[in-house]
Order: C-alpha cells, then structure tokens, then sequence
C-alpha cells in the first residue's frame, strides 16, 4: 500500500536531523518513548543530498510515520546543503500528504531549558536521564578542539521529537 493511501493511522512520530555526517534519526510514540534513535551516515563522502533524501525515504517507507519532524529550514544557520535538505524533506511531506512540523533551535532550547539545558550537551545529558532507551548512549563532553561525536545526530533528533511533544501538548 503506498504512502498516498494508507487509511491506518501507526501514532509513529519521526524526527530528522539532518548533519555533515548524514542525519540523526528517531522514532517515538511518546516524548519519552523512543523506539530508536540513530545517526545514519551518508557515503561515499562529500555527503550529497540525492542520497541522503534516498535513505530518508527508505526510513519512511520502513517506519511509516504518521508525524515528521524537522528543524525550520527557513530558520535554520545550517549549511546551504542541509537547509536545502530540509526544504526536500518538507516537501516530500506535502507529497505523501504526511503532517509534519518544523521547530528552530531556540524552540528546542527553551523546552530544555525547563530541564536547566541550554548547551547540546546539557541537552544530550537531560535527555539521557528522562529517556530509558538513550541512558547508555551518552558521551563525555567534548572538547573544544574535538569534533562532534557520531552519535550526536541521534541525540539531535530525540531533542527535536521531544520539542514536537512538548509544542503540541
């Protein structure tokens, strides 16, 4: 059954996270219930949007979503690569007739800031506390001359979905 004409309703809600690596993804029911959380690396490198969009679309069709969730593109200090993404993926949305939300980094930062986070890592911590699933996934704060680690694009998402949660409570 396509995209089009699903009559099922799965209370699946999927956030995207789009980086240089590739993108963070989730899937939640709930804002503390998520059924997984990855980082997917797009290669060979230097990561194109035709493949990423691929993968997404692979993710799609595998979880069927009833909610996407990304971050506001038009908002967005991205890179022109990844708001360019962004504007796909809102726009693939409106072709499978998918709802989906977008929220900016200061949406993400003032519901965390109800947790006392402000930074990524205070918001990686506060997540890993409230969230069973993500408990062992959180890495030491890193350096100011280190890059980001690979699983931050997970954390990423799960910060978004539990935005979207928040937002629409």
């Amino acid at each position: 059954m396509s995209q089009e004409t699903k009559i099922y309703k799965t209370g699946l809600t999927m956030a995207l996270f789009p980086n240089a690596l590739g993108f963070g993804f989730t899937i939640m029911k709930d804002a503390l219930t998520v059924e997984i959380a990855q980082t997917v690396a797009v290669k060979p490198r230097p990561v194109s949007n035709a493949k990423a969009m691929k993968k997404i679309r692979e993710k799609v069709a595998y979880y069927e979503p009833d909610t996407i969730v990304i971050e506001d593109y038009q908002k967005s200090k991205k890179s022109k690569r990844v708001s360019k993404l962004l504007k796909e993926i809102s726009e693939f949305c409106k072709e499978r007739n998918i709802d989906f939300y977008t929220y900016s980094r200061k949406d993400i930062r003032f519901v965390f800031s109800n947790f006392n986070a402000h930074t990524k890592y205070e918001i990686a911590k506060a997540i890993s506390k409230n969230v069973d699933s993500m408990k062992d996934r959180l890495i030491e704060k890193r350096k100011c001359y280190e890059g980001e680690a690979y699983v931050t694009g997970a954390f990423d998402a799960v910060s978004l979905g539990i935005t979207h949660f928040y937002m629409t409570d």
